[in-house]
């Protein structure tokens, strides 16, 4: 798409919204999924995000986003943007959401910052929520193919890490089991830093939801944890696990410890390989580092 075909769409939504398109910027395009598009609107004044999915493949995941905007997001514990329509049009599935604040700026962060960060999670990841999720049609994702295993033990045999890992791919199962051991959760499933936005009163806004699902939830910390570290900013991993138990509402305790564990194995195993060719050196460096650290964890 193009932003041209951003103010044909405001075209199409004609009777639906209200003031005059004078700006079209593009936010992103495909990275998340779908294409999107901040729009400036005047009489009345307004600034909006229009998100779009064309292509088939994409159309799922938007539909995803839709539901969790129609069914779940007034009633959930996060601050996200406001929803103002969305549905299928033109062949494909679309959004019109406000514009809901900045970018955050993760590495002037106290730890403090991060702790309300780990807080809201576990507040989205308590059993309250989840039975509502689950009333409103959320469901889980599919687990990892046989195709996906076999590429992340070839990715990371290339990287000369067949001996350490080896034992891990024999018995990958046992990973899924520790995290499994946790109770079911809404996981926002893309949680990371680039999905979060700061209001005017300093409020975290959660953006993307298109990969939300029912899950256990570690998965949402190994991504946040992960994708801050390859951009060179260090969580308070310890501190923020526990924040986010005591907000969840369940032990931090062994059990919790080792899913999360589980959860960045899982995630460095299988998910980072594909990225590696995009990372300079010293991000490639980090993640290699921490799968080191992690690898005599699980083994304890």
């Amino acid at each position: 798409m193009t932003e041209v075909d951003a103010g044909r769409w405001w075209g199409l939504l004609g009777d639906r919204v209200r003031g005059e398109l004078v700006d079209v910027r593009t936010m992103a395009d495909g990275a998340s999924g779908s294409a999107v598009y901040g729009l400036t609107v005047v009489e009345p004044a307004g600034e909006f995000v229009l998100k779009v999915a064309s292509q088939p493949w994409l159309r799922e995941r938007a539909r995803r986003e839709l539901t969790f905007y129609r069914e779940l997001a007034s009633h959930g514990p996060v601050l996200v943007p406001e929803f103002l329509m969305g549905g299928e049009a033109d062949g494909s599935t679309y959004l019109l959401l406000t514009a809901a604040g900045l970018p955050t700026e993760a590495e002037r962060w106290s730890k403090q910052r991060w702790i309300e960060l780990a807080t809201e999670l576990g507040w989205l990841h308590r059993e309250q929520v989840l039975a509502l999720a689950i009333d409103r049609g959320a469901t889980g994702l599919e687990p990892a193919s046989a195709e996906k295993l076999a590429a992340g033990e070839h990715a990371w045999r290339e990287l000369g890490y067949e001996r350490l890992l080896a034992p891990l791919w024999a018995n990958f199962e046992a990973l899924d089991a520790a995290i499994r051991e946790l109770p079911a959760c809404l996981c926002h499933g893309d949680c990371h830093l680039g999905n979060l936005l700061t209001d005017p009163a300093d409020r975290f806004v959660w953006i993307d939801w298109q990969e939300v699902h029912v899950g256990h939830g570690p998965g949402d910390l190994a991504l946040l944890w992960h994708r801050a570290e390859v951009d060179g900013v260090n969580p308070p991993r310890e501190a923020m696990l526990t924040a986010y138990a005591v907000a969840r509402g369940i032990p931090d305790d062994v059990i919790l410890r080792r899913a999360a564990v589980a959860a960045e194995l899982t995630l460095v195993m299988l998910e980072w390989p594909t990225f590696f060719p995009y990372l300079p050196e010293p991000a490639r460096a980090r993640i290699r580092n921490r799968l080191e650290r992690l690898v005599p964890a699980w083994r304890r």
